[in-house]
């Protein structure tokens, strides 16, 4: 249970970051198509993602580039996702489909570095301290920033002093989740994180998860 407690207090980070509100919906008419994109076997109808979260990644952009946070913010626009409030709720279809352009038009790698670069942002509570707790609260976070929909998870488990898995069974790029993982685990870690794609499925090749093996010396 002491865990388990530990999960929940020290997820204020990302809510603090990403953000949490009851506050306005906010509709598009006409939502990107992204069902045949992601993989992911589940229904997004409805899905929404509150405002931080897309402001995370125009964020994470910047700090690959000027030119990347760029292109971010005009592919959301393209969209119809403008003039972002922190604490509205969006639909969630619009920031994946901007992803999946990124990851269409650049590449994996940038991919990566976009999701990687995410928890550079974060102010992290002094109370978080190690690795695994960091990764394992990853779940609950996404769950407190999207709601509606089947919107998967990340199922985190420990295997060993320094090592984890995580199956990620949702509706993002598998090279994104990849580089968020890598990111919250090098907050923590004093030597190299090393994050690795194992077993028979990926997303990117039109299966519904992917699973990682993480290492951390």
């Amino acid at each position: 249970m002491a865990i388990v407690n530990t999960v929940f207090i020290t997820t204020s980070w990302f809510k603090r970051f990403i953000g949490r509100s009851d506050g306005e919906s906010h509709s598009v008419n006409e939502l990107p198509s992204v069902d045949d994109r992601t993989g992911f076997e589940g229904s997004l109808e409805g899905s929404e993602v509150i405002g931080r979260s897309p402001l995370s990644y125009i964020a994470a952009g910047e700090s690959v580039s000027s030119f990347v946070g760029k292109e971010i913010t005009s592919k959301l626009a393209e969209y119809g996702l403008e003039d972002i409030e922190p604490e509205d709720w969006y639909p969630l279809a619009i920031p994946l489909a901007m992803l999946y352009d990124m990851r269409d038009e650049y590449g994996g790698v940038r991919m990566r570095n976009m999701g990687q670069n995410v928890p550079k942002n974060v102010e992290f509570p002094p109370e978080l301290s190690e690795v695994d707790n960091a990764l394992r609260a990853i779940d609950q976070a996404y769950h407190q920033n999207h709601r509606g929909g089947e919107i998967g998870s990340y199922e985190f488990k420990k295997e060993g002093p320094n090592e984890a898995s995580m199956i990620c069974e949702n509706p993002y790029p598998c090279e994104f989740d990849k580089g968020l993982i890598r990111g919250v685990a090098k907050k923590f870690a004093d030597n190299p994180v090393q994050v690795e794609e194992v077993g028979d499925q990926c997303r990117a090749d039109g299966d519904h998860r992917c699973e990682y093996r993480i290492e951390w010396f």
